[in-house]
Order: structure tokens, then C-alpha cells, then sequence
């Protein structure tokens, strides 16, 4: 049996570039995260849950608010110490030192010196990337966290009954009013940007890019002249269409890939890189998907949904479906649900969260394999085939008309 300090010393030196893929990263986070619950004791992980995950956001919320991880950047990103961060920032320095033990403590940066502190990747990426820092804003402190609040407490009212009604889940319990999610994002300018921001990051940092999923060289070689290539329903910034525009742009034709989603989302997304050119590659419309597509979008290659279906409970997702079905073309059009299926043995930790994010503010659920295709069997479509990849939190699920 190793000791404590072969352990320790096999440990050294590991990070995220010691793998040869992103699905081997995963295996291994996965691995020591496993080790890491039969190391700790009951109270470690009772420790964690009560007190460090709510303490360590309010510092890092409290650090970025004051401008300490843009600041330390902006000099130049060396080590720093707390004196020279409230310096910077104007802080009280005695706050700073507090928070960034904190923070330190959890190896969200690294102590180098007498209260000096190094960067880690993480550090660096709340200053580099405005949508990452963004998650810890509205996103978390206006909706995940007092959500999360109250589901026990919905969940006992209501007799522990798997939740399926949107109009009357935990969300409308915790902010007692009739209102759903989307329409409570949209009553907050800032909340609405952090969640986009959010989704934006969710896609780009936890998921396999769709276009490294599905062969959308299939997509440009079939696609029929004067008709939309992709149409984002439900697409939020256009995060999933700029990474098809990246993989095929001298292939796309100007306003072939249309973003939808409400307009109170769509307010101030800037989609093109390239202002210069007019009309750009990606077509920005307003659109419900309860509603039918219109006619300039009707008779597409691809209709892509991505997260969009487990937002819904089966009735109100089925009928998201059955309203876009008659806009495409048999034996033409393509379906691409973008979505995680929870496996039947050993579901990844990622997905099974998400499933109770899904469940405290939509009363809807991540699905597995089998319940996917009862859905869509239900909406008069048919599974050509799943993508699949091993260890990637979503698959695509490709689907025609029946």
C-alpha cells in the first residue's frame, strides 16, 4: 500500500495539460474526484457543502465586484501581493488579505510568498473572458442560488411529487409570482446578459463543440441554394453557429444561418465578427418556438436545438416539436438536438446535476436514451442516429420527419 507521501509526490506536476485529449482530462478529474470522497470523512464533505461553497463565492463574487482579478491583469499578471491588489483596486486591504486567504485556501490561486499570491488558470480566465466572470454575477447570486434555496422546501409543500408543471414549480414558489424563467430573466437587463454569458460558457468550457460531434460537411454538401443552412432555435448569443461559421465560412452564404430566440435574449447580441460585411453570414430574428417558423425559415438543412428541450417538461416539449415538424422538408431537413442523455448505470456527475437545475427552476429533466425517443416519436419524427462521444457531457441526437 503507497504511503501518504507517494501519493502525494505521484500527485505533483499533474495538471490540465498532462493529457493527451479533453476525454482523458475528463477521465482523470473524474478519477481523483472518486478518490477524493473515500478520502474525505462525513464531516469534510458536510464542511464542504455548508460552508465552503457559499463563502468561497462570496469572496470570489466580492474579489471580481472590486475589480481585483481585471486589476492584477492589467499589471502585467506576476505574483502580487494583497497590498498591492487593494492599491489598485482601493480597496481596504485588510478585506483583500481576507479574501484572498480564502480564496488561496482553496487553490483558486496559489500563496508564493508572505501574503503574495500567482495566478492560476482560473484567475487568469475571470480577467481574460467577461462571460466567465459574468457566472458568478446575476447567474448565480439572482438565480441558481436562491433557487437551489428553496426547492426542498417546494418539494415537502407539494408532498415530494416529481415536479412537471412550469407554471407552478419552484420557481414561481420562491418568487411568489406567476411568472416563468425566461419571462423573470427578461424583466432584468443584467441578469438577462449574465445568463447569456452563462450559457455562452457553458458551451464553450464544459461541452464538445457540436461541430466536432456531427459531420457538418454533410450540412454545406446537401444544402439547396436560396434555402437556410442552420436555424438556431432557441440560440441564445449564437455561440453554436459562430462555431460552424469558424468550420465553414467560405462555404456560407449571407444570411444562411439564422439565430432565434425571444427578443428580450436577443437584445444587443452581436453576432459577425466582420461588421464590414453587409448582410453578414448569421440572420438574427426574433422568434417563439410555440409558434410556427416563418417563412423565411422554413425548408432548412439543419434545425439545431441546443439545451433547449430539457428546459421543458414532456407536454410543453413535445409541442415545441410538433410546431417546428411542419417546417421542414422530408427527407431534406435535419433536426439536430444537441441535449445530454442520462445513462442508465453510472450517469456523469455533470448531467445529473444539470437534472436538478432543470427540475428546481423549469420542472423539467435531463432524459435518457429511451425517453428521448419516446418524445420524439410522439412529435411524428424519427432518430436517423445518436452521436455519442465517449466522455462529452451532450450527444446529437439527429432527427427527420416520420
Amino acid at each position: 500500500m503507497a504511503s501518504a507521501d507517494q501519493l502525494i509526490a505521484s500527485l505533483q506536476g499533474i495538471d490540465a495539460k498532462s493529457f493527451s485529449s479533453e476525454a482523458e482530462r475528463i477521465r482523470a478529474r473524474d478519477a481523483v474526484f472518486e478518490a477524493l470522497r473515500r478520502i474525505q470523512s462525513p464531516w469534510d464533505i458536510a464542511w464542504d457543502h455548508c460552508w465552503v461553497s457559499g463563502a468561497i463565492n462570496a469572496a470570489v463574487k466580492t474579489l471580481i465586484d472590486a475589480g481585483v482579478f481585471r486589476k492584477w491583469a492589467e499589471a502585467g499578471g506576476k505574483p502580487i501581493t494583497s497590498t498591492k491588489l487593494a492599491e489598485l483596486t482601493g480597496a481596504d486591504v485588510l478585506l483583500i488579505q481576507r479574501m484572498m486567504r480564502a480564496i488561496s485556501g482553496q487553490h483558486l490561486v496559489i500563496e508564493v510568498g508572505l501574503d503574495t499570491y500567482a495566478r492560476t488558470p482560473w484567475a487568469a480566465a475571470l480577467a481574460e473572458d467577461p462571460s466567465f466572470a459574468s457566472i458568478y454575477g446575476g447567474f448565480y447570486h439572482e438565480l441558481n442560488n436562491p433557487m437551489f434555496r428553496t426547492l426542498p422546501a417546494f418539494l415537502k409543500e407539494t408532498g415530494f411529487r416529481n415536479p412537471t408543471d412550469v407554471s407552478r414549480c419552484n420557481l414561481q414558489y420562491w418568487l411568489g409570482r406567476d411568472i416563468t424563467l425566461f419571462q423573470y430573466i427578461g424583466t432584468n437587463a443584467k441578469l438577462t446578459s449574465d445568463f447569456n454569458d452563462a450559457m455562452e460558457c457553458h458551451s464553450k468550457y464544459n461541452l464538445t463543440p457540436w461541430v466536432d460531434i456531427y459531420p457538418t460537411e454533410t450540412v454545406v454538401e446537401a444544402a439547396k441554394e436560396g434555402r437556410p443552412l442552420v436555424v438556431d432555435v432557441g440560440g441564445g448569443k449564437g455561440h453554436d453557429l459562430k462555431k460552424f461559421l469558424a468550420r465553414h465560412r467560405d462555404r456560407v452564404p449571407p444570411g444562411s444561418l439564422v439565430l432565434e430566440d425571444l427578443p428580450e435574449i436577443l437584445k444587443d447580441v452581436v453576432v459577425d465578427d466582420d461588421l464590414s460585411s453587409s448582410p453578414g453570414p448569421i440572420a438574427v430574428r426574433p422568434h417563439d418556438f410555440f409558434t410556427p417558423q416563418p417563412e423565411g425559415a422554413r425548408g432548412a438543412r439543419v434545425y439545431f436545438m441546443h439545451n433547449v428541450l430539457h428546459d421543458w417538461p414532456d407536454e410543453a416539449a413535445r409541442r415545441i416539436l410538433r410546431t417546428l415538424a411542419p417546417a421542414m422538408e422530408k427527407g431534406y431537413s435535419r433536426l439536430l438536438i444537441h441535449e445530454s442523455l442520462v445513462s442508465a448505470e453510472r450517469p456523469l456527475a455533470r448531467v445529473t446535476v444539470s437534472d436538478i437545475t432543470m427540475m428546481a427552476c423549469l420542472a423539467a429533466a435531463e432524459r435518457s436514451e429511451d425517453q428521448w425517443r419516446d418524445l420524439i416519436a410522439s412529435a411524428g419524427l424519427r432518430i436517423v442516429k445518436i452521436w455519442r462521444p465517449v466522455q462529452s457531457v451532450e450527444s446529437i441526437i439527429e432527427v427527420e420527419v416520420a
